[in-house]
């Protein structure tokens, strides 16, 4: 049989980031089904290892930079961290909420800009940042006013959104931001854990 023929750069990038949305899809369902943690590393690889790989080839998108260093943090991937950081140096996402970020991971990177790429959509957890400088409990307090009133209402586009509900696609609407920020920044999230979409497990693992 005469197989199609289509150019195979594409074709490579666009199975790696099919893989990518697969797993993420069952990542989130997994979760949403009680999975364990570590039920859910293989996953949280696939999401990871294709993301850099489809994101060094074409840089996409401030949402998937977002996703690689919030799953190196709560599931300790430190073996992504190198090929992340280089990704990074060469990002047009580059910001300072994703600088920072790794510098808590790796004290010995440097912050290159104080500017957000995306304020609109990074300004609520940059917030929670920079409160936790100076009052880590103001910080608690100003994640758990966006897990409340403004997670949801952000969801557009991407991996999870509010059209699911309308075509069955329901996953579970996880704020791995906020878990990440949590275990990164050392906050007591006692407050946090009845919050309808924070996932206490997740910020607990490792």
């Amino acid at each position: 049989m005469k197989r199609i023929s289509h150019p195979e750069k594409y074709n490579v990038w666009s199975f790696k980031y099919h893989i990518y949305m697969e797993a993420a899809c069952k990542f989130y369902a997994g979760y949403s089904l009680g999975l364990g943690m570590n039920e859910l590393l293989p996953e949280v690889d696939l999401i990871i290892r294709n993301l850099i790989d489809t994101t060094r080839e074409r840089d996409r998108g401030y949402d998937d930079m977002e996703m690689i260093i919030y799953l190196i943090i709560l599931f300790n991937r430190t073996e992504f961290l190198d090929e992340y950081k280089e990704l990074l140096q060469k990002s047009k996402m580059r910001d300072f909420y994703l600088d920072y970020l790794v510098q808590i991971v790796d004290s010995t990177w440097q912050i290159s800009t104080e500017k957000l790429r995306c304020p609109k959509e990074t300004n609520s957890v940059y917030e929670v940042v920079m409160l936790s400088k100076e009052n880590k409990a103001e910080a608690v307090q100003r994640l758990k006013r966006y897990l409340k009133r403004q997670w949801f209402m952000s969801l557009t586009e991407g991996v999870i959104t509010n059209r699911d509900l309308k075509i069955g696609w329901y996953r579970g609407y996880w704020c791995i931001a906020a878990a990440a920020l949590v275990k990164a920044l050392k906050l007591d999230d006692t407050e946090l854990k009845d919050c309808k979409y924070y996932p206490y497990d997740m910020t607990h693992f490792c």
